[in-house]
């Protein structure tokens, strides 16, 4: 009996250790092997699912458990409980001293389902799905060009959505090309949306694939999923434009990833990732081109409370090709590469979202 009891006592020791491990107030060292050890080596989760690991087998010693996680993007842990914020991997450690225990933590991917999607079959726009815009006037960026919809300057042929800019004289402005949204047509909120296409080269080129929430500019928000700019070759940028933060005062929130070769020599796949109360509650917009991220957009209290977070509703499409402006034209226009067609090419955009 006397042993039973004993081995109780080492019990509720080994018990009340595991629950208080960050605790700095350790009095009941455990009397064990050597080695630490948790009570899982792997774990497999799904997006904001709970696991609680604890300590199984611990050497003596008065030091304090710490726990940390090599990616806290994908997984955080206090106290032994790890929450599965996005997918990935994170390597979760217990460390005791001079002891450590790992466990691996994968976080599932997504499952999302397909709701929307344009593939640019056929051989005319879906004006079920996409309105043009026409006219010149600089549209808010001194671009030079008149927007159209002639099929000189946009068309759907070959699976393709084609947007062709051309240097020619037309309303006063001296180059064409095209711009189409969806608003009041197809809009959405949260989930996967991608996009597959092909970015025309040189010097004064600015097509772009982007969202607009429905109001007032810049507070009703603005997402620049992809803009690329000739001068750069081998950029390709993302950005959120809102209330206090945006391109009038040049502190929007921005990503650029550079690629190896030129964006214009092949088609990419552009995706954002648009999360709703992915990280600790808050909203999450994650941007990647062809499987790698660029950067990740959180939002924060700050910004809920100085009205620069309006990504919680219905934005929509745009795509556009424009020539010059205060971006693309910084290098000038380069009227050479008018030699040969200069296209902007969408091979589809398509909305996921959680299943």
């Amino acid at each position: 009996m006397r042993h039973k009891y004993l081995f109780l006592i080492i019990l509720l020791q080994f018990a009340f250790y595991s629950c208080s491990s960050n605790s700095s107030d350790n009095d009941n060292p455990i009397v064990s092997d050597v080695k630490l050890e948790l009570n899982n080596s792997e774990l497999k989760m799904d997006v904001g699912e709970n696991e609680t690991l604890t300590v199984t087998k611990a050497p003596s010693t008065n030091e304090t458990l710490v726990w940390s996680t090599s990616n806290k993007v994908v997984a955080t842990v206090f106290n032994g409980i790890v929450t599965a914020q996005q997918s990935g991997t994170a390597i979760i450690t217990a460390t005791l001293g001079t002891h450590t225990a790992q466990c691996t933590v994968t976080v599932a991917q997504r499952t999302y389902k397909l709701v929307w999607s344009d593939e640019f079959d056929g051989n005319t726009l879906n004006t079920d799905n996409w309105a043009y815009e026409t006219g010149g006037n600089g549209w808010g960026n001194n671009e030079k060009q008149y927007y159209t919809n002639r099929p000189e300057n946009i068309r759907v042929e070959n699976g393709f959505l084609t947007i062709e800019a051309r240097k020619e004289n037309y309303e006063g402005s001296a180059y064409t090309s095209a711009r189409i949204k969806s608003a009041n047509k197809k809009d959405f909120a949260y989930g996967k949306i991608e996009a597959r296409l092909k970015v025309p080269s040189g010097k004064g080129t600015w097509p772009a694939f982007w969202m607009l929430g429905y109001g007032s500019w810049p507070s009703a928000g603005e997402i620049d999923i992809m803009e690329h700019v000739g001068y750069q070759p081998k950029a390709i940028h993302c950005a959120l434009h809102t209330k206090n933060k945006n391109g009038m005062n040049g502190q929007n929130f921005k990503g650029t990833q550079e690629l190896a070769e030129n964006v214009a020599n092949d088609f990419h796949i552009i995706t954002m990732e648009w999360v709703k109360d992915e990280l600790l509650g808050f909203d999450r917009i994650h941007i990647s081109i062809d499987g790698v991220e660029t950067t990740t957009f959180g939002e924060t209290p700050p910004l809920q409370d100085s009205g620069d977070w309006p990504f919680n509703k219905n934005f929509f499409f745009i795509l556009n090709f424009a020539i010059g402006g205060n971006w693309g034209g910084i290098q000038g226009i380069d009227d050479t590469i008018f030699n040969n067609p200069v296209l902007y090419q969408v091979d589809y955009v398509r909305v996921y979202q959680l299943q």
